[in-house]
């Protein structure tokens, strides 16, 4: 238990830091009172979880898999239940509302519950985006920590094996946490500088560094994309959005100029490729738009293309203007939001590590019919795939598809349209909340009702999708069957 506490006191440190910020946007606004609240959350509970720091940082402590299992699944669950109550505060809004913006946001869905932005505290605003920052980086480091090393749904193992060294796993957990810290800071602080060379106000660019680093969805005020900023700000986002849904393991690999190791990799490339192949399609159905070429020139055009591909693959599902997602197939479209980003990013989705293992694995199935004794290396790139990996692939995606189904089913009992709660059920899966809208709806469709339209059981079951597809649907596992998979 004492590891348990140790980590529990750590994200409760650090998000307890994290409401400061928005404590100084209050005070910076005028808003007194908000910024007094938000102080006292913060001080509450840096005191909480201080406590708990210091009463286990003198304590050996093993994370075998069990406990990095429902740890990562309990603390994704208590977290947002804490934070619901400044965010509560905030936007004057009830608790159960509130924990459906609180899960959105540490999820980094970002699916706006609360609309009319432009009524809403500046406080109200900071908080909500900085807890989709914090939950980018802890969607993170609950892979690179906690689930990594049980290799959960074929996940790649990371180095350090949860259960098989000994020692002090809690100091190894603090320096792997501050050191991503940094990198994560550093990124969205160079972030929030290059928004300002383009021309994009402070508290945007700030909101919109948030956004871009978590791959999440938030925007600083109502309206479009497009009317915050300018081609070379999209640009911007773009590239971090890039960096938010590539593996950190390739970005150290990068910082370090590991050749070798480059030159093995393969999800990031393919990843980028990814993004390449839908901004020039974007860029051909922009062009043969009527009359958008001319609104936004070319440089401008190609700028959009550029940001709502790489918002599909990274699943934040911004959109430079509403309905930019509906010139393409609805099919294409949440093809590529399922597929996600790559492994160990703040990406959601299936991830491409697993996409290329099935489709590697299925290839080898059809030569084995032509040449049944034909031995072949069962490797991509780096990675090693034998039966039990296929396996837990396999698991993962089957369990991913009932949920979509259930999912889709429940919100389509509770009054959505059905291809609106489709829609929603896949949006909230991968995390990429903006992708909902009734722009999808065909013309005189009722049915599609917004985020913050729906009735709380509606919003629920969203967050309950959400927190599924976020932990790679963990927690469903855990859920039907915990003896067979927690102490197999």
């Amino acid at each position: 238990m004492s590891a348990v506490f140790n980590y529990l006191g750590l994200v409760g440190a650090f998000l307890s830091a994290v409401l400061l910020f928005p404590a100084l946007i209050a005070f910076g606004s005028g808003e007194t009172e908000n910024g007094i609240s938000l102080v006292l959350y913060a001080a509450l509970g840096s005191f909480l979880s201080i406590t708990l720091l210091v009463a286990t940082g003198h304590t050996a402590m093993l994370l075998d898999r069990r406990t990095s299992i429902l740890l990562a699944v309990g603390g994704w669950i208590l977290f947002p239940l804490l934070l619901a109550f400044p965010i509560s505060g905030m936007f004057s809004i009830d608790y159960g509302a509130a924990l459906f913006e609180a899960v959105s946001a540490l999820t980094t869905t970002a699916a706006d519950g609360v609309g009319r932005l432009e009524a809403q505290p500046a406080a109200a605003i900071a908080l909500r985006a900085a807890i989709q920052w914090a939950g980018g980086l802890g969607t993170i480091l609950t892979f690179l920590i906690l689930l990594g090393p049980t290799s959960i749904g074929g996940l790649p193992k990371t180095r350090r094996s949860v259960g098989e060294a000994s020692g002090r796993i809690a100091t190894g957990i603090h320096r792997m946490a501050g050191s991503l810290t940094r990198y994560y800071s550093a990124a969205t602080i160079f972030c929030f500088v290059l928004l300002m060379m383009t021309g994009i106000e402070p508290f945007a660019a700030i909101i919109l560094s948030f956004t871009a680093l978590s791959a999440g969805g938030y925007l600083p005020s109502d309206g479009e994309l497009f009317e915050l900023g300018n081609s070379a700000a999209l640009v911007v986002i773009s590239f971090f959005f890039i960096v938010a849904a590539t593996s950190v393991y390739w970005h150290r690999m990068v910082g370090r100029w590991q050749i070798e190791n480059l030159k093995r990799h393969r999800e990031s490339y393919y990843l980028i490729g990814s993004v390449a192949v839908v901004t020039a399609l974007l860029t051909v159905t922009f062009a043969t738009t009527p009359g958008m070429i001319n609104s936004t020139g070319p440089l401008g055009l190609a700028a959009e293309a550029l940001f709502n591909a790489a918002s599909l693959v990274s699943t934040s599902g911004l959109q430079s203007s509403n309905g930019v997602f509906t010139l393409l197939s609805p099919a294409f479209v949440f093809f590529v939001l399922l597929v996600g980003g790559g492994c160990y990013s703040a990406a959601g989705g299936i991830k491409y590590y697993r996409v290329g293992a099935m489709l590697f694995h299925a290839r080898h199935d059809l030569s084995r019919l032509i040449y049944p004794h034909a031995v072949a290396p069962m490797r991509f790139g780096t990675e090693q795939y034998d039966l039990g990996v296929m396996k837990s692939i396999w698991s993962m995606f089957m369990a991913a598809a009932l949920v979509l189904v259930a999912g889709s089913v429940l919100l389509a009992l509770m009054g959505l349209d059905y291809q609106a709660s489709i829609t929603a059920t896949i949006a909230a899966f991968v995390n990429a909340g903006p992708a909902y809208s009734d722009a999808w709806a065909p013309r005189g469709t009722e049915g599609w009702i917004a985020y913050h339209d729906m009735a709380i059981g509606m919003k629920l079951a969203l967050a309950a999708i959400m927190l599924i597809g976020h932990l790679e649907v963990i927690a469903v596992v855990v859920a039907l069957d915990p003896r067979r998979i927690l102490f197999r």
